[in-house]
C-alpha cells in the first residue's frame, strides 16, 4: 500500500502567509503615495482643462466667466456674477492655496485674461504656480 499525502503542512503554511505578510507590509506605502500623485496629477489637468473650458466659452460671449476659490475647500466657475455656478470642484484635503496677487480668475468677451496675476498651490507633496499673463495667452500651470 502506498501512503499518500493531501495537502500542506502547517509549517509550509504559515511560512507561505507570513512571506506574502512581509510583501503586503512594504508595499502598502507605495500603493498610498501612488493614490496621492494620482490625485494630485488629475486635479491639476482638471484646473487646466477648467481655464480653457472658460476661455473658450468666453470667446464672442457678452458675458464673461469668473473661476473664483472658495478658501481651500473648493472653487466654482460662474458667468459674469451670477450665483449659481457653471462647474463647482472639490479642492483635496490638506492643500493650501496661496493668492499671490488675484484672487480670481476672469476672461472677458475677447478671452483675454481681466486681471492677470499668479497664485500657488500647495500639495501634500508638491507646489505649483498658476500663472494668467496679461493678453490673450492662456493662463498655465508650473510645478516647482
Amino acid at each position: 500500500m502506498m501512503n499518500y499525502k493531501n495537502g500542506f503542512t502547517l509549517i509550509e503554511v504559515l511560512f507561505v502567509l507570513s512571506v506574502w505578510s512581509v510583501i503586503l507590509i512594504l508595499s502598502a506605502p507605495l500603493h498610498f503615495s501612488i493614490l496621492e500623485k494620482q490625485k494630485e496629477a488629475n486635479f491639476m489637468k482638471t484646473l487646466e482643462m477648467d481655464l480653457l473650458y472658460m476661455q473658450s466659452k468666453s470667446y464672442n460671449s457678452r458675458s464673461y466667466f469668473r473661476l473664483t476659490f472658495t478658501g481651500n475647500e473648493s472653487y466654482f466657475i460662474a458667468e459674469d456674477y451670477h450665483i449659481k455656478s457653471l462647474v463647482q470642484r472639490k479642492i483635496p484635503e490638506g492643500w493650501k492655496i496661496n493668492y499671490l496677487t488675484m484672487s480670481s480668475i476672469a476672461f472677458n468677451n475677447e478671452g483675454t485674461v481681466i486681471e492677470p496675476g499668479a497664485i500657488t498651490i500647495q500639495t501634500k507633496s508638491n507646489k505649483y504656480k498658476v500663472t494668467c499673463p496679461l493678453g490673450k495667452g492662456r493662463c498655465y500651470i508650473v510645478k516647482q
